[in-house]
């Protein structure tokens, strides 16, 4: 809270250093007009609004919402959900504490946009933060131990914003301590429907279908290590 309202959800949109100054930061410093609300956030609990730069009466709309979970010892996680208007929809993980009534100390421990990182399915179980953070190809397979470093983000393997194939899902406790639970491969079985970005990723197609069609979906970090090491072994440029 700050002046007895929720703190302005524009305060954590593009934040810049370590710290927040309430009094500096929000709809009233940027001047931007309230265009609605987003119901379903609303209804989950989120604070925020959409608006509009005055500037630019003919751009799109952008929005910022968050919502807050206890980390004990007076911190917060804070899950955050913005966009200034274009395609980008950047989602955000900060711990928050009250450094005095007008500050706060932020500390950022994840972010991303659409399919390059971007975060769902915050919740806060047993202390600890659960999410799930979107996965393109080249994403799926460096989080494994056995990345090729002569393989190569969109030139080999799909790595755009809209080339989703699997999520990872995380534990955070208050220390900022992060952990893969698994990797979720989902449900899609046909090549087709998969991203074609890059040289090797129709094997990589290929191989992600043999483990959907075979009903090994939820990968641990050693199974996650296996299909990394048979991409490696399968999956070769020409």
């Amino acid at each position: 809270m700050f002046h007895n309202k929720p703190i302005d959800p524009l305060c954590f949109f593009n934040i810049d250093g370590k710290t927040i100054d309430l009094k500096q930061c929000g709809q009233e410093k940027e001047k931007y007009v309230i265009k609605g609300h987003n119901s379903q956030l609303i209804a989950q609990g989120y604070i925020g609004y959409n608006w509009q730069d005055p500037q630019f009466p003919d751009s799109a709309e952008g929005y910022s919402y968050y919502r807050f979970f206890n980390a004990g010892e007076n911190l917060y996680w804070l899950y955050t959900i913005n966009s200034g208007g274009g395609t980008g929809n950047f989602t955000s993980i900060h711990r928050v504490k009250r450094k005095n009534t007008d500050t706060l100390e932020v500390e950022t421990l994840v972010d991303g946009d659409r399919c390059n990182g971007g975060l769902q399915d915050v919740a806060e179980i047993n202390n600890h933060l659960n999410f799930s953070q979107n996965l393109t190809a080249y994403d799926l397979i460096a989080l494994s131990k056995n990345l090729d470093p002569k393989v190569k983000a969109y030139d080999d393997l799909a790595a755009c914003a809209i080339c989703c194939v699997a999520k990872a899902y995380y534990k955070v406790n208050s220390n900022m301590q992060l952990k893969l639970s698994y990797v979720d491969l989902g449900a899609t079985e046909e090549t087709q429907e998969m991203p074609d970005q890059g040289a090797l990723q129709s094997c990589f197609n290929h191989l992600i279908a043999s483990y959907v069609t075979a009903g090994k979906t939820q990968l641990k970090q050693d199974m996650l290590d296996g299909l990394a090491a048979k991409f490696k072994q399968t999956c070769k440029k020409k």
